[in-house]
């Protein structure tokens, strides 16, 4: 019959070690139920390109009244945890009988593939910045917008890499700087889904006005593709028309005039300001007004002579 633990408490590091290889990540208390003793595990990560094989800790523990129980030191052995991977959370260091109040840690030291020992006493812990939780709306905004229910803490800079909002130390070197190395976050997207939460804003998307029109163009398909088929998995994109094009609803824009050419008169497209005015038709038909009127005139001049005779 398996041994149930029930978890009592858990606490992250509140330092790291400039220059080491092995990052304390955090510490764990469960109590086993069958005994109800408390149950202490560590959990360390490697920072290494290497194969971490063994590793080293020293810890204290003390109880409710800061009484020592134990100081002891634990050693992993047969470990092989690749970079970024974290080891120790399924060993335990040590059962007490009573209740515990504080566990602290150092590191001892680590031996890589290569089976050379590394000394680790001498790296200088240096305090991480405090764990800020944040406000139940922020949170509930910042896990929507990464997709993780992870992210329980304000992210923090530190002077050799950063804190995550899952609450995890990165070191600026390898794929930390750009990615968490226990809950995998991109840390450029951490940033923004924060800043976003802080200001109450919607991600920025697009505004369009009521009198806009925007149409997805289907890009050219390739040669010898399917063309417009939206089936075959074509993607779309917005580009710009190759010529004009009217659409309903939108103003057309004003043809250009073709240019008069410099002799030979307008030209066929170009329609004379005097046609059909009452100009045009004085100029037209003047010559034949005189000629009839003057020959009416010569006309009744004739008849009164002979009347006159």
């Amino acid at each position: 019959m398996s041994q149930k633990f029930t978890p009592l408490a858990q606490s992250r590091a509140s330092y790291y070690c400039k220059g080491s290889p092995v990052h304390f990540v955090m510490v764990e208390l469960f109590r086993m139920e069958g005994t109800g003793a408390t149950v202490v595990t560590l959990t360390f990560k490697n920072l290494f390109s290497r194969p971490l094989v063994s590793f080293t800790a020293y810890f204290r523990c003390k109880n409710k009244y800061g009484e020592v129980v134990v100081e002891d030191s634990f050693t992993y052995d047969n470990v092989y945890a690749g970079e970024g991977e974290c080891f120790g959370f399924d060993d335990a260091v040590f059962v007490s009988d009573e209740p515990l109040g504080s566990v602290e840690v150092r590191l001892g030291s680590v031996t890589y593939d290569d089976g050379a020992p590394h000394d680790l006493r001498r790296c200088p812990a240096v305090a991480l910045p405090a764990l800020r939780p944040l406000p139940q709306r922020e949170r509930a905004a910042v896990c929507r917008a990464l997709g993780t229910q992870d992210a329980d803490y304000y992210p923090e800079e530190a002077a050799d890499g950063w804190r995550c909002t899952c609450g995890a130390f990165n070191y600026n070197a390898g794929r930390g700087i750009r990615y968490c190395s226990e809950c995998g976050v991109e840390k450029v997207l951490m940033q923004a889904a924060v800043r976003d939460a802080q200001s109450g804003a919607a991600p920025a998307r697009p505004q369009f006005g009521a009198d806009m029109q925007f149409l997805p163009v289907q890009d050219e398909a390739p040669a010898g593709g399917s063309g417009g088929q939206r089936g075959g998995g074509g993607q779309y994109a917005v580009q710009k028309p190759r010529m004009p094009r009217a659409l309903r609803g939108v103003p057309e824009q004003e043809m250009e005039r073709p240019a008069v050419p410099a002799m030979g008169g307008a030209p066929q497209a170009c329609v004379s300001i005097m046609k059909d005015s009452t100009a045009d038709f004085i100029l037209r038909y003047m010559p034949f007004v005189t000629m009839a009127a003057a020959a009416v005139f010569t006309m009744g001049a004739v008849l009164v002579s002979q009347y006159l005779l």
